[in-house]
C-alpha cells in the first residue's frame, strides 16, 4: 500500500509533504501538532502543491487533510487509488468491508452517525483489518484510515457488493 501519513513538527517539515506528493503518493497531512498560523502555512503550501502538480485534496478534519496526486506511484493498480467514505448509518458498513477487500485503503469518516454506531463502525473495521492483516490508523476523533496489507486475491477483487454482503451476515448481532 503506498499512502504516506505526515505529522509535522513545524514548517521545516514541510518538505516531506512535498517529497511524496511529487512522487506520486497520497499524503495524510496531520497537523494537529502545529501551531495554527504553522497549520495554514502547511495548507498554503499543499493548495500550491496541489495547484502545481495537479491533484486533490480533502479536509478531514480541522486539522488533517488528505492529499492525493493526479499521477500515483503505481499508476493502473488498486493501490493508487484512496476511497473516502461518509456513511450515514451502521448499514453502510458493507461499502467498507467492500472497498477494503479489493485492496483499497479507505478513509472512513464517522462524523455523520451517532457515537453508538460509530463504535459499531470502529469494531467492525477492526475485525476487518485483524481479518485481512491490515493497519487502521485515527486521523481524528472520528475520522480512520483503513490500509490493506496488499491488494486483493483476483478473485475477491472481482466481486460485487452482493458478494460482500454474503460475507457479513450477522455482523449486526455482534
Amino acid at each position: 500500500m503506498i499512502l504516506e501519513t505526515v505529522r509535522p513538527r513545524d514548517y521545516n517539515d514541510v518538505r516531506q509533504v512535498g517529497h511524496y506528493f511529487r512522487e506520486g503518493i497520497p499524503v495524510v497531512m496531520d497537523l494537529t501538532a502545529v501551531a495554527d498560523d504553522e497549520a495554514r502555512q502547511f495548507v498554503d503550501f499543499a493548495a500550491g502543491l496541489i495547484c502545481g502538480r495537479r491533484g486533490d485534496m480533502e479536509r478531514l478534519s480541522p486539522k488533517v487533510f488528505l492529499l492525493i496526486p493526479s499521477v500515483l506511484a503505481k499508476p493502473g493498480t488498486l493501490t493508487g487509488i484512496v476511497k473516502k467514505l461518509r456513511p450515514r448509518d451502521y448499514s453502510e458498513a458493507l461499502y467498507v468491508g467492500h472497498y477494503f477487500r479489493k485492496g483499497v485503503p479507505v478513509v472512513m469518516d464517522l462524523t455523520a452517525v451517532a457515537d453508538d454506531e460509530a463504535r459499531q463502525f470502529v469494531d467492525f473495521a477492526a475485525g476487518l483489518i485483524c481479518g485481512r492483516r491490515g493497519d487502521m490508523e485515527r486521523l481524528s476523533p472520528k475520522v480512520f484510515l483503513l490500509t490493506p496489507s496488499g491488494p486483493a486475491r483476483p478473485n475477491e477483487a472481482e466481486n460485487d457488493m452482493t458478494g460482500a454482503e454474503n460475507d457479513m451476515t450477522g455482523v449486526e448481532s455482534i
